[in-house]
């Protein structure tokens, strides 16, 4: 069969056809397509403009994911499960049990549980230090 030039499909030809195929079969794991996002609490900034969120979200098929986050938003802005306010890797667990209080218009508390084991030192590191000029505040209630 090798000497018919009609059964050698070049290789990028074939990279090419695959990828095709992966996605109009329904291929979605990509960004975050196949998350599912469950709203544990939701909290306006008093003058409406900001809504701060806590969230579990889970997905990725087999291997899978699933993690606690919170969430800082303009109020007509749709929520990002994967910019999340907590952590340094956004798919993974870390944090827990949030809760969400607005100061005023300008500072937000986050109050959480933190993973405290020496294989979570690094993730539980980062948090986001102010949003749309809202600065946060973090408790960590361990």
């Amino acid at each position: 069969m090798a000497g018919f030039p009609g059964n050698r499909m070049p290789q990028w030809r074939k990279t090419f056809f695959a990828l095709v195929i992966l996605f109009t079969s329904g291929c979605r794991g990509w960004g975050g397509g196949t998350d599912t996002v469950e709203i544990l609490s939701e909290k306006p900034s008093p003058d409406g403009r900001f809504i701060a969120t806590s969230f579990y979200c889970e997905g990725g098929g087999a291997a899978g994911y699933c993690y606690w986050n919170a969430d800082l938003r303009r109020a007509e802005d749709e929520l990002n499960q994967r910019d999340g306010l907590l952590g340094k890797h956004k798919t993974w667990k870390g944090f827990g049990d949030i809760k969400l209080r607005w100061i005023d218009n300008g500072n937000l508390e986050i109050a959480y549980k933190q993973a405290n084991s020496e294989a979570y030192r690094d993730h539980v590191s980062e948090r986001v230090e102010s949003r749309h000029g809202i600065r946060i505040h973090y408790i960590v209630t361990n």
